[in-house]
């Protein structure tokens, strides 16, 4: 299994804006709805960054293997998701950690 783990800040803009909360939540919602439509992606989640820092927000999804992180990149889902949430993002942090488990 691979976790794919992104750590997100939003764009100058974004940061003033009132309602980041809501806009973590509908990438929370589109994140969850892509797991059971694109094959090995098990587990897609947003939520803000409660540690602090300089990152806003994280993305954490669970995948079978390498495969299927290849596939989840190009699936139309997932590039939809981009889309969507590219007008309030500045910088990411990305990381990936291979496990045996299933």
């Amino acid at each position: 299994m691979i976790r794919h783990i992104l750590f997100w800040k939003f764009n100058e803009q974004t940061r003033t804006r009132q309602d980041t909360g809501e806009l973590i939540r509908r990438m929370d919602r589109s994140a969850r709805n892509m797991v059971g439509k694109i094959d090995g992606l098990l587990r897609a989640e947003v939520g803000e960054n409660t540690a602090g820092g300089q990152w806003d927000f994280i993305f954490y999804s669970e995948l079978t293997d390498q495969a299927a992180l290849d596939a989840y990149q190009n699936h139309p889902l997932h590039q939809a998701h981009k889309q969507m949430c590219a007008p309030w993002l500045a910088e990411r942090l990305a990381g990936d950690l291979y496990t045996d488990e299933v």
